[in-house]
Formats: structure tokens, sequence, C-alpha cells
């Protein structure tokens, strides 16, 4: 796990861009596992900088969603086509669809998301980090941190929230985490500096990953 001081999104966006063109270029198929919130600028800009071209062979899937409606105001898909996503040539699989009960959402989610990592080539995770440590959509103290299989569904304070498990984010080749603005640096610093159970601080997942880049403007290594 790498902590990388930066002033801005930029240069993670374009070291994201650069692995995920190289990737592209040597593979048959790359998965992108996306998130919303904090994260969305730089999905956009990452999906802006990729060749057209070698989207031809790019999944990208969600990391979580916020269920609800499809394209209602506080989904996470939504928010990304409202800053610009296109996924050009890539295939594109979003967590809502029209009629689908929570239940459904997570068992059609779960099992697409199981057969694009076992035909992926490299699997690579963009992530943002909530102050109080949550990743995806595990917060802290949640059910969703005791939840085994691909996707979870819980009740949260604000949102119902549907997202990866622990398992499945053990399946990332890379991930990079975008983290800006003083309200991430305790969040961060006890991630760097301190070993927390998942349950307490569920970015904690990011040391048991083969790589990890967490780029950000309060700390590095």
């Amino acid at each position: 796990m790498q902590f990388l001081k930066v002033e801005d999104v930029r240069p993670g966006a374009v070291a994201l861009a650069k692995r995920l063109e190289t990737e592209l270029a040597k593979s048959e198929r790359v998965l992108w596992l996306i998130g919303g919130g904090s994260s969305i600028a730089a999905v956009v800009e990452v999906m802006h900088d990729l060749p057209d071209e070698l989207t031809q062979k790019l999944a990208i899937f969600m990391t979580d969603e916020r269920y609800g409606e499809v394209g209602h105001i506080h989904s996470n898909a939504r928010q990304l086509q409202d800053a610009g996503f296109q996924a050009k040539d890539a295939i594109w699989v979003p967590m809502l669809e029209p009629g689908f009960s929570m239940e459904e959402t997570q068992e059609r989610y779960s099992q697409a998301l199981e057969r694009a990592i076992d035909h992926a080539d490299k699997v690579i995770g963009q992530f943002g980090i909530g102050p109080d440590g949550h990743i995806a959509g595990i917060l802290p103290g949640s059910p969703a941190v005791k939840a085994t299989g691909w996707i979870t569904g819980y009740e949260a304070a604000n949102y119902t929230r549907v997202t990866m498990t622990f398992d499945a984010l053990r399946h990332i080749d890379a991930a990079y985490v975008f983290a800006f603005g003083k309200p991430k640096l305790e969040a961060l610093t006890r991630l760097r500096d301190e070993t927390i159970d998942l349950e307490n601080q569920p970015s904690q997942i990011l040391k048991e990953l083969a790589e990890a880049y967490i780029y950000n403007d309060q700390i590095g290594d």
C-alpha cells in the first residue's frame, strides 16, 4: 500500500488511465470497478483519457450503489452520467435495472460480477475513502462488514445501499484510491499508521491487496 501526496486528482487519474491502457494493450479483457461519491470526477477523467479503440476490451462494473428507481437523483450511476461519464465501446453494467427488487438486484449483480471477475485477465478497482473510513458501500459497523459472497445490501442511515463485499474486493489486483480534503486526514492517517479491524475501518481491506495506491493531499508514506 502506497500513499502519494499530490495537489489534486489529476496525477492519480493520469496514473490510473496509463495503467488501464497498459493492461488493455496486453490483455484480452480488463475489468474496471468504479464507485461514486468523491471518486466520480476521477472516473470521468480516466475514461476521457483512454483511447477509444482500447475500450472494446474493457468491462466496467460498479463497486456500490444507492438502491432505488433507475436514474434516481442519489444514484451513483446517475451522478456519473451527470458528470459526463461515457463508456465509449466498453461493456458498462450498472447495478440498477427497472423492476428489480433489492434482493433481485443483489442476486443479478452477484452473478454478473462473479462472471466478469472469472473472465478478466486483470481487475482494477477505483475507490474513495470516507471520513469514517468506509470504502465502496461498506460502512463501519454496518451489516456489510459481516457479509459474505459477492454483493450485499442493507438499510443505512441515508440510503439503502448495495455493495461489493470484502470477499469480492479481495479479487482486485490493483486499487487506485482518491481521497482529498481535510475531512479525510484522520481516516488516512489511521489507515497508514494503525492496524484496525475491518468492522471499524473497512478501508483497511486495502492492506490485503497486492497493489493499492492512495492519492491524497494530506499525507505521504
